[in-house]
């Protein structure tokens, strides 16, 4: 019965996915005066749904509709329109079923143990200020290449968050978020210059990302370590 309700639930989140992949992308190519609804609400919609999909395809290397930005642009210049069509549902059905999924992630993890699900909030948060006070501190002038490193931030972060706080034993874990590092540098150096090109020619940076990358990760999980032993203490929030 279990079984049964598993599949069953990934049956219906997919087909919930499709649906709304398919909105988005109908939305984002129909042209606005053959759409019953404001031009303004269209577009809000469009990019608050399409969001996460947009995230996504500025760190994987499929690529969908670029909808956060000013034009609904495609990564594919040369593509028609059926490959399009066929890269952005590759990508967007697969990230819809997986926020589906977060609920059940989150009610695992408070299962499991409630201190747990406080560092994920926590680290979480942290992430997020941060992030926010990033953009708010740097121009406008590539907000693109800004949400790129945002989000490759976010992919090393949790990857070694999620290695530090699983139960694995401790020179296992130490081993595993020195590789999430190291490869987490390298795909940094990477998306820099993919960003900026001409930054290759001047030096190589991949010390300087290696360095910033581990300064990256030690100060979120000893940060996160801090504010959820004082919320634990104020709260009394015990390991189970």
């Amino acid at each position: 019965m279990t079984a049964r309700r598993a599949i069953a639930g990934f049956i219906v989140r997919v087909a919930v996915a499709t649906a709304l992949a398919l909105t988005v992308l109908w939305l984002a190519v129909t042209p606005f005066d053959r759409i019953p609804l404001p031009r303004d609400f269209t577009g809000v919609v469009v990019r608050v749904l399409n969001f996460p999909v947009a995230v996504a395809g500025e760190v994987l290397p499929i690529r969908g509709f670029a909808v956060v930005f000013n034009t609904y642009e495609s990564w594919c210049d040369f593509c028609t329109t059926g490959e399009r069509i066929r890269r952005q549902l590759g990508l967007a059905v697969p990230v819809y079923v997986l926020l589906f999924y977060l609920p059940n992630a989150i009610a695992l993890i408070a299962r499991r143990s409630k201190r747990l699900l406080l560092r994920v909030i926590v680290g979480l948060g942290i992430y997020a200020l941060v992030t926010v006070a990033y953009f708010l501190m740097t121009s406008d002038y590539d907000r693109r290449g800004d949400c790129r490193i945002a989000a490759l931030w976010f992919v090393i972060l949790a990857a070694a968050a999620a290695v530090a706080w699983s139960s694995l034993s401790e020179r296992t874990r130490a081993i595993g978020v020195s590789v999430v590092v190291v490869v987490g540098a390298w795909a940094f150096a990477f998306l820099v210059t993919f960003i900026a090109p001409k930054i290759d020619e001047l030096r190589p940076y991949y010390l300087a990302d290696l360095f910033l990358v581990i300064v990256g990760v030690s100060g979120l999980l000893s940060l996160t370590w801090t504010v959820e032993k004082l919320v634990s203490r104020t709260c009394r929030i015990g390991a189970s």
